[in-house]
């Protein structure tokens, strides 16, 4: 029987909450059809939010203790019974206290944790990005649209499927920055009495600084060819540079951030007419991350592409706020199968991996992951060919 049901975890792009999702899949590896049953973003506890946030760390227990939470609440509301849950996929920052609390969830619900995607890739020569393009294949796929796949979080990414695509088929990259740099900006501008422009608010009243915006879209980043993700780029020396230079021009935080929010949907834009070549067929365009809450940015964005309907990814059943919860589901469930999920023409790396760590749950769940993987991958050479 080729069916299992998958839970996701990943911590959301404003550090604020944990999106789970309970995704069923029928069928193996790259011929798998994965439905999202249901969908939840619990919040962090304000003292967990705010560590995270400010960058004073919050403890592996603390994570972990949160992200179980999630389960239980996400199981619970949908009526499942956790023993029916075969694998966990946890995607959450690397290094530090993130490394660990996987451990923690593994002991507080007795379901095995795939997680780490990106070291193994980095360690094949790529950048670990982008994460979700495997599992978005899968749900986005299309005989007779070409799909153009947005994704507004803490970077803006594009991933572009032909109609009737192959995994070799894809086109991905990290676009532009996304709503680090927005709130990194908010937190600069209130001294921390204030960490995000909810809804873009405050940057729908600025004006955008043209010469500003002008030298932003010059970053050889926007230039440079796929694959390419983005690293430190535009980080902490990009912001305080940023919003040094406005003060010295007496802009407001309302300027800086509409000009950033420009930045965002010119990054998105330009990228797509440069790298995404034109088919003439009919495109659907679908966005998904923190930013469709924004309505200042999907406007800008909304121009960016004249003549097109911007529509949510939920309409291609991935919910637009939790496609790294989802992905994360359907990635361990594909590398249980023996799937390569790497792809490594979007990462950069060397070759295909079977990529992430697992970590055992409870014997008679273990049990059942090691079957799973063991009758997937009794011909090892299979692994490589999907990717």
């Amino acid at each position: 029987m080729s069916t299992r049901l998958l839970l996701g975890l990943a911590l959301n792009a404003s550090l604020d909450g944990i999106d789970a999702a309970l995704v069923r899949v029928d069928g193996l590896g790259l011929a798998a059809v994965p439905v999202v049953e249901r969908y939840a973003r619990t919040p962090l506890l304000p003292a967990v939010r705010d560590a995270l946030r400010r960058g004073t760390g919050a403890s592996p227990r603390a994570i972990g203790e949160a992200l179980s939470a999630a389960v239980r609440q996400l199981v619970a509301k949908n009526g499942v019974d956790l023993r029916s849950v075969l694998l966990t996929g946890l995607h959450l920052p690397a290094g530090g206290a993130f490394d660990t609390a996987a451990e923690f969830v593994v002991e507080i619900t007795g379901v095995t944790v795939w997680s780490q995607f990106a070291a193994r890739d980095v360690s094949a020569g790529g950048t670990g990005r982008p994460f979700t393009a495997a599992a978005d294949y899968l749900f986005a796929k299309s005989l007779t649209e070409d799909r153009l796949l947005i994704h507004l979080g803490q970077v803006a990414s594009l991933l572009f499927l032909p109609a009737g695509a192959k995994v070799t088929d894809l086109i991905a990259f990290d676009a532009g920055p996304g709503g680090r740099v927005l709130d990194e900006f908010v937190r600069l501008g209130t001294r921390d009495r204030e960490l995000s422009d909810v809804g873009g608010t405050k940057a729908v009243q600025g004006k955008c600084l043209d010469a500003v915006l002008a030298e932003w879209l010059a970053h050889p980043h926007l230039g440079r060819k796929p694959p390419k993700a983005i690293a430190g780029e535009f980080g902490p020396a990009f912001v305080t540079t940023a919003f040094d230079a406005a003060r010295e021009q007496s802009a407001s935080l309302a300027d800086l951030l509409c000009t950033a929010t420009h930045f965002i949907a010119r990054s998105v834009g330009g990228g797509c007419r440069q790298f995404v070549p034109p088919t003439g067929r009919p495109r659907g365009l679908y966005v998904s991350g923190g930013g469709v809450r924004n309505g200042f940015l999907w406007q800008l964005l909304q121009q960016q592409f004249p003549g097109e309907n911007l529509r949510r990814t939920d309409d291609i059943g991935i919910p637009a706020l939790g496609r790294n919860a989802v992905a994360a589901a359907v990635l361990a469930g594909l590398t249980l199968d023996g799937v390569a999920a790497n792809l490594p023409l979007l990462t950069g790396a060397s070759g295909g991996r079977l990529v992430g760590r697992f970590l055992p749950g409870d014997p008679r769940n273990w049990a059942a992951v090691t079957a799973w993987a063991a009758e997937q991958m009794w011909d090892y050479g299979q692994i490589n060919r999907a990717a």
